[in-house]
């Protein structure tokens, strides 16, 4: 079942006890109201179950049928205020309304993101072959190798690298000039040797070496190796990826929403499933302020330290591993109400106070951030004031089912005067079989609706008009109940035709399929919301069906399940 046909049947029940609570006020000593009404000047009739509803004369309420009752000078009658709830007290318990004063208070919220642990971005490098060459053999052979800076990665031969170490190494020896040999010494640190490496050449190059060797320029991880022993190298290709893994960079993203309660500096409790149980705080180093444009986020960065742990499974975090992080925040004291408290229904929040015992009006209030169990209320609200908390949902489905279901009822209407309802009763039974022969072709023409079938609809039509024919004429129901179907161009269209002439036979067919065995499996069912579903349509629309279960014409397949059973 639906949440929208659950809320109109909590809104039924709950309106029942609503009339019978009125009602029984009112006619609970109905020997005496009978005597004392003789006596006292009538002011008009009102409708138990939507107040706002009054006629001079007698007669039913346009909204859910029921009797108008009688109100006599001196007597007050219902709320005429649609906006206002009215409940006995022991509706409030079987209810279980239950109420909170607005507090102004601290508003706690717990951030909890999840993200990855990477490296830090400004220690990560990428070696490429600064000179031409081959490469001889290998120093590191696979990724995950931890080294130091100085230690070799590889040896390589490359023809333009060994003649410019000879030249500084005969430079050397040949005590030429400073600036000569500064020179050759520059270029052989830009071909990718360390200062020290360059120092000590004229020391460790012999004179038929032809392989250099090739260190690491920074301590850290090797997380790709790029070549292999005898690979030919030009000028810029990539040899390994080394990273540093002493410090672990969480990064995590932030949505615009969230960005409200983030700053740097605050303390971030850090979580892994690969070190269970274990709970790594630190600060948020930096927010990134620039958003993406497709998901309104951006990247928030915790510096976690990576200590090895000593006992050969090597560092506390692996590279890229899930985290979680917790952002625990505490505004100062702001003006809130509980979270079960504001009720959003088409994106306008509000809030139910409590009026009085067991009287309730719907405000609407401005938000401002949500904590972990309250909303911070930015204006709609004084402090002490009493709202729901519990109880709100039933309220609201109330107040929709007494201030919604009667399209275009002026907001302060006075008086809304009741049309009188035709009535019919069929002369002979031949007439009746024809009403329940028309009644056969009806179904299909509305299953057609349910089933968004313009087509189906605009066939079916033909026999809907047929089957009026026996209706028509001296004996027969009233001309306006008997309206042939146009033509449909769409399905709105369609059903607003349909809507026109069930609206006639709505009421008297209520009653008229009850004791007879041919109509025994035809059900009632009222829509509670049906204002959108096609131009000029009420709030609330009944149709006719065979069996269960509920198949909506006035919505079709968008809300096919909504409606509840009239009895």
């Amino acid at each position: 079942m639906k949440l929208t046909t659950l809320a109109g049947i909590l809104a039924c029940g709950l309106l029942g006890l609503g009339a019978g609570w009125w009602l029984r006020d009112r006619t609970g000593h109905g020997a005496v109201a009978g005597a004392e009404s003789a006596e006292r000047k009538l002011r008009f009739y009102q409708s138990p179950m939507h107040p706002w509803i009054t006629s001079p004369e007698p007669g039913n309420c346009t909204i859910c049928g029921m009797k108008l009752v009688a109100v006599y000078e001196g007597e007050a009658g219902g709320s005429s205020d649609p906006s206002v709830i009215g409940l006995g007290e022991d509706q409030v318990r079987v209810i279980g309304i239950a109420t909170l004063p607005v507090e102004e208070r601290p508003l706690i919220r717990t951030l909890r993101f999840s993200g990855t642990l990477d490296d830090d971005d400004s220690r990560h490098r990428v070696l490429s072959a600064v000179v031409e060459g081959r490469v001889e053999g290998l120093g590191v052979h696979h990724p995950g190798a931890e080294v130091r800076e100085g230690d070799e990665l590889a040896q390589v031969y490359s023809p333009m690298l060994l003649a410019a170490a000879r030249e500084y190494v005969a430079l050397a020896r040949s005590g030429s000039g400073k600036e000569l040999l500064e020179s050759a010494a520059l270029r052989l640190r830009q071909m990718g040797m360390s200062e020290g490496q360059v120092t000590a050449l004229p020391e460790s190059l012999k004179d038929d070496q032809r392989i250099l060797p090739w260190l690491s320029p920074m301590s850290g991880t090797v997380v790709d190796r790029k070549v292999y022993a005898g690979q030919w190298l030009m000028e810029g290709e990539p040899m390994f990826e080394i990273a540093d893994f002493d410090v672990m960079w969480l990064q995590f993203e932030a949505y615009e929403r969230d960005l409200a309660w983030l700053k740097t500096g605050q303390e971030v409790r850090v979580t892994t499933p690969s070190v269970p149980g274990a709970v790594f705080t630190n600060r948020i180093a930096f927010i990134d302020p620039n958003l993406d444009a497709m998901t309104r986020s951006t990247r928030v960065r915790v510096e976690l330290p990576n200590p090895d742990r000593g006992d050969g499974r090597g560092r506390v975090f692996r590279h890229r591993l899930y985290a979680e992080a917790r952002v625990r925040v505490e505004t100062g004291p702001v003006r809130t109400v509980p979270r079960s408290a504001v009720l959003n229904p088409g994106g306008s929040p509000g809030v139910w106070i409590e009026l009085g015992a067991g009287s309730y009006r719907h405000r609407p209030v401005r938000l401002g951030r949500l904590g972990d169990d309250a909303w911070e209320v930015v204006e709609g609200l004084e402090l002490g004031e009493r709202v729901v908390v519990q109880g709100g949902v039933l309220l609201d489905a109330q107040s929709q089912m007494q201030t919604g279901f009667v399209a275009g009822v002026p907001e302060k209407a006075d008086e809304v005067k009741v049309e009188p309802v035709e009535s019919w009763t069929p002369g002979n039974p031949a007439m009746e079989e024809a009403v329940v022969g028309w009644v056969r072709t009806v179904t299909p023409v509305l299953e057609a609706l349910a089933s968004d079938d313009l087509a189906g609809f605009n066939h079916r039509r033909a026999a809907w008009a047929t089957a009026l024919e026996p209706l028509r004429g001296a004996g027969g129901p009233p001309e306006s109940w008997l309206k042939d179907l146009p033509v449909a161009r769409d399905l709105p269209a369609a059903r607003k035709s349909v809507h026109e002439v069930l609206v006639k036979w709505g009421p008297w067919m209520g009653a008229f399929r009850h004791g007879r065995e041919e109509l025994k499996e035809l059900y009632l069912y009222r829509c509670p919301m049906t204002s959108k579903a096609f131009p000029g349509a009420p709030r609330e629309a009944t149709w006719w069906q065979w069996g269960k279960p509920v198949r909506n014409p006035w919505f079709g397949k968008d809300m096919l399940e909504c409606g509840v059973e009239v009895p």
